[in-house]
């Protein structure tokens, strides 16, 4: 989604094996949400109202400064946290990450002191996009790449950290500054391979799976890479369509998709998928996850 924003994911917490690598993995029932208010008590009333259980929470680093990504503070709570990582601040671009890569050292510092070692990271998440200071506008797949990894190898360098790493583009967002492979960050790097998307009403479902970055296009690469696929970000978009809803819950539920972990955010801000505001849709969350 296009902001710096607090959401709750749910993450399931069997252990399935795909790769030669044991990684968190979840069936159709696990879902999280984002609320706008960012508050817990919120996510738990919506989660009541729906019928679903919340296991975890996620957040956003800030991306003001160098200084506000390194002095993000995690909740103190024992749901997991899935949290999206600035790669820099709204004002500079990775060509300048490995200069700062002390304020992941001191963020990762931070989860594991706040109980949050096995927080699931997506680091520059909608690579593909222009929407972020890492976004296609501003950098080559090569710098992106070389930050990525950098970042992580910093914060895998962290005493007790057991975190996983999410490369998370976004749906019907086609990278202008090489291929979608070329901004890949590499396996030894990568846990999730994800991608977010939201309706798009005026196109088929066919469409939506099979565009660069879409839902069957990050499966088969996932694949290719031995890896599980997130949807860190899902929703309507202004129009009540239950069967987008019965569509996205089909996918995720099939287990030949390897969906490890998904978000689903119900806002009524940048993009509306506020599901409260669509009885039918509503009524088809409640039916499919609920």
């Amino acid at each position: 989604m296009r902001r710096g924003a607090v959401a709750v994911a749910v993450v399931g917490l069997a252990l399935s094996t795909l790769g030669g690598c044991t990684l968190p993995h979840v069936g159709s029932t696990a879902l999280g949400f984002f609320v706008p208010s960012q508050s817990v008590s919120d996510v738990d009333a919506l989660a009541s109202h729906l019928g679903v259980q919340v296991e975890g929470i996620s957040g956003y680093t800030s991306q003001s400064s160098w200084a506000a990504i390194g002095s993000y503070q995690p909740p103190s709570t024992s749901l997991r946290l899935y949290l999206s990582v600035s790669m820099s601040p709204s004002n500079s671009s990775p060509a300048q990450t490995p200069a700062n890569l002390g304020v992941y050292q001191t963020l990762a510092q931070s989860l594991v002191n706040a109980g949050q070692p096995y927080a699931i990271l997506r680091i520059g998440w909608e690579w593909s996009t222009t929407y972020f200071s890492w976004g296609v506008q501003n950098t080559t797949p090569a710098q992106y790449v070389t930050a990525f990894d950098d970042i992580v190898t910093t914060m895998r360098s962290v005493p007790g950290q057991h975190f996983l790493f999410d490369w998370c583009a976004a749906a019907d967002e086609v990278p202008t500054n090489g291929s979608y492979a070329a901004s890949y960050p590499g396996d030894q790097y990568v846990d999730y391979i994800g991608t977010d998307q939201y309706d798009n009403p005026g196109s088929s479902w066919a469409a939506t799976l099979n565009t660069v970055g879409g839902l069957a296009y990050t499966v088969n690469f996932a694949k290719a890479h031995g890896k599980f696929v997130s949807i860190p970000e899902w929703g309507l978009n202004g129009t009540d369509d239950p069967g987008f809803i019965n569509s996205m819950h089909a996918f995720i539920a099939d287990p030949g998709n390897d969906v490890g972990y998904s978000s689903y955010f119900s806002d009524d801000a940048t993009v509306d998928s506020d599901i409260t505001q669509f009885p039918s849709s509503e009524a088809a969350f409640t039916q499919d996850f609920g």
